[in-house]
């Protein structure tokens, strides 16, 4: 577990790192019509290259946290939705704290509550998908295991 958990996390800082930006860029892009790689309070505040390098450190243990945190379903004792809720609350809390502090969004109640309901719903919509997946294959394997049975009790 230990060894999928450093795995899964060095991935994440990468990925991480990429999507921070990458999500600036797109932000300010359709908020302000200009790419940029960083938000201009954020750059205001600390200059551009302090924020370039807050953000990447920042959206890397981002994605640390995310990534890193899959290793909560691989804990045998405990059930889907109990994995499911520390993780989605583990990347709400992380998220939530990196957006304020990189001003992807305002730090007053209402955008917060509207960013907590996109993110739980974007998770439950992931979990759904992956669920509705797991099910089809699960599917698949069981018509399978029958016509294996049917083949092999002649």
């Amino acid at each position: 577990m230990k060894k999928r958990l450093l795995i899964r996390s060095l991935i994440g800082l990468v990925a991480g790192a990429m999507m921070a930006h990458l999500f600036t860029l797109l932000s300010n892009q359709l908020t302000k019509g200009v790419w940029l790689l960083c938000m201009p309070g954020l750059t205001e505040e600390i200059g551009f290259v302090g924020a370039v390098i807050l953000q990447t450190v920042l959206g890397a243990l981002f994605g640390a946290v995310a990534f890193g945190g899959i290793c909560f379903f691989d804990i045998e004792s405990w059930s889907l939705l109990r994995s499911s809720a520390v993780h989605c609350v583990t990347i709400l809390v992380s998220y939530l704290t990196v957006g304020l502090i990189l001003r992807w969004f305002s730090p007053h109640i209402i955008p917060i509550l509207i960013m907590m309901a996109i993110i739980v719903l974007v998770y439950a919509l992931i979990l759904l998908f992956m669920y509705l997946g797991w099910k089809r294959e699960m599917r698949k394997m069981n018509v399978l295991t029958e016509e294996y049975k049917k083949e092999h009790a002649q």
